[in-house]
């Protein structure tokens, strides 16, 4: 059952483009921050102009991901509400990843998790997750002796 609602999921990821990933992802962090998303909320977060949300939002409308009226302003559907879940989620492991394993800052992890969290599979991402639920059981002596076995590398 788990795995038949990752590939739901992974089918539905598949049909929308990196921005419209982005656009669900925002509107389910506004509408837990805000009592009604707006355009111009959305247009102010991501950092674009009215008219490129207005015709985003148009977008996935018609994909039936969001619906808008006066009363809720745009509201992600229920189908896009998991999706965007699943979209927080592998955010946040992605950002724990790099800072607390990999010793990456947090301004660089932020940037780099949002590159990375739309081409990664559904199955990375749980076995991500799973790792780091594992990651965190382990005491701090231990997260530290692997935090300081990296060396330096000419890449930093």
């Amino acid at each position: 059952m788990a795995g038949e609602k990752g590939k739901k999921q992974g089918r539905a990821r598949g049909l929308l483009s990196t921005a419209q990933e982005d656009y669900i992802e925002t509107i389910f962090n506004l509408s837990e921050e805000l009592d009604k998303v707006r355009v111009t909320d959305i247009a102010e977060r991501l950092g674009v102009r009215l008219p490129a949300v207005t015709r985003a939002v148009q977008g996935l409308e018609k994909l039936q991901m969001v619906e808008r009226d006066d009363g809720r302003g745009i509201c992600l559907t229920p189908l896009a509400r998991k999706l965007a879940g699943a979209l927080v989620h592998r955010h946040s492991d992605l950002v724990t990843f790099l800072t607390e394993v990999l010793g990456v800052d947090e301004q660089t992890a932020e940037s780099d998790t949002c590159q990375m969290e739309h081409g990664i599979s559904p199955e990375t991402a749980q076995s991500l997750h799973e790792f780091l639920k594992e990651y965190a059981l382990l005491d701090e002596k231990t997260r530290e002796q692997l935090r300081s076995s990296r060396t330096e590398s000419e890449f930093r």
